[in-house]
């Protein structure tokens, strides 16, 4: 599975497969807590991001 990593409209966003995912993040924050969540939510998926 793979997880790409966006900001949008001020937050981070998990893009997976056609489905976008808003996460809890504002975009000022540390992308490395967004690869964290992301690792946590899907495990095993490969991490992707973009700006």
């Amino acid at each position: 599975m793979n997880v790409n990593i966006q900001k949008l409209n001020g937050l981070w966003h998990l893009i997976v497969g056609s489905c976008q995912i808003r996460t809890p993040f504002l975009e000022a924050q540390d992308r490395a807590l967004v690869v964290a969540y992301a690792r946590r939510v899907y495990p095993g998926a490969r991490i992707f991001e973009r700006d």
